[in-house]
């Protein structure tokens, strides 16, 4: 199974304290990071979001919105008629010693400190209620994204696939060509040595081909051949195992590269070194989809 790292969610509710919407979006990254952006008045929700975010995905970057709208209620001053009293009997106070005609307008105590108390004051009574309600929307806007990242990773599952399986189908065509090869290649390596060495071979022709045995293992490429099988093989199981294993993956593409960089190195035929070519467009083209992967 894969999941993609890329994927977008949104989910909103509206509840007694007012309106949450909660938007999603993720994209490709080495390492998990999550950033949590919320309104001004509800900052203290970042640290429960980002909880229960930390076990929902193993990599990507994930960028959380909170929009919030609260009830009419919640947005309107409360008058604290205590503090509001005190300064009044004081300024009556005042006003009586002074002997003041003028009346004292209450409109005017409303910006003394303490007589309005502000919305958030409302808020962080409510606080508990308003995070559970928070979380509910999250995991909603969660549901949608992680579906979302489902559906692409099914679709980069099936790129991988047929791709793995051309891979697969090359390989093979590089090893019955280099059966073919092998003979050709070994011969003229032993006709190099007789002209290098002409006298040596006559006089000695089992350290004669001892070389040429030594010389043709640094040339052949059956190891290579057989550990590419082997990776295919592997790439295969981890593709199909129950969780998104995008780095496994991802290393084991780089093995995948190394064989097929080495079979470049060691071989002169021109068709192997043409399938090699291709070997590695292909193994390219899917370490681009796996890199997508989680």
């Amino acid at each position: 199974m894969l999941i993609s790292m890329t994927g977008h969610g949104s989910a909103s509710d509206t509840f007694d304290w007012g309106m949450a919407r909660l938007d999603i979006y993720s994209v490709n990254s080495r390492y998990q990071n999550i950033a949590v952006r919320c309104p001004k008045e509800l900052y203290a929700l970042e640290y429960p979001i980002r909880e229960e975010l930390k076990d929902r995905f193993k990599r990507g970057k994930l960028t959380v919105s909170l929009y919030a709208s609260f009830a009419p209620d919640l947005k309107t001053a409360r008058i604290n008629g205590d503090v509001l009293e005190n300064y009044f009997e004081e300024l009556m106070s005042i006003h009586g010693r002074l002997k003041l005609l003028e009346e004292i307008q209450l409109e005017i105590l409303l910006d003394l400190p303490g007589v309005l108390e502000q919305p958030e004051v409302c808020v962080f009574d409510i606080y508990d209620k308003v995070v559970e309600d928070t979380l509910s929307v999250l995991n909603e806007a969660l549901s949608k994204w992680n579906e979302m990242r489902r559906i692409e990773g099914d679709h980069i599952a099936s790129f991988i696939i047929q791709t793995i399986d051309k891979y697969e189908i090359l390989i093979a065509n590089i090893e019955k060509e280099w059966d073919n090869a092998f003979r050709d290649e070994l011969e003229e390596l032993k006709r190099k040595i007789s002209l290098l060495l002409p006298g040596k071979i006559q006089e000695d022709e089992t350290s004669h081909f001892d070389g040429v045995a030594l010389l043709a293992d640094k040339w052949d490429i059956k190891e290579e051949i057989t550990r590419s099988k082997s990776h295919i093989i592997k790439f295969r199981e981890t593709l199909n195992s129950p969780s998104s294993e995008g780095k496994k993956l991802d290393f084991l593409l780089q093995e995948m590269l190394r064989e097929i960089n080495t079979i470049a190195s060691k071989v002169k035929n021109a068709q192997i070194r043409w399938y090699v070519v291709e070997g590695k467009c292909l193994l390219e083209q899917i370490r681009e989809h796996v890199q997508n992967v989680e």
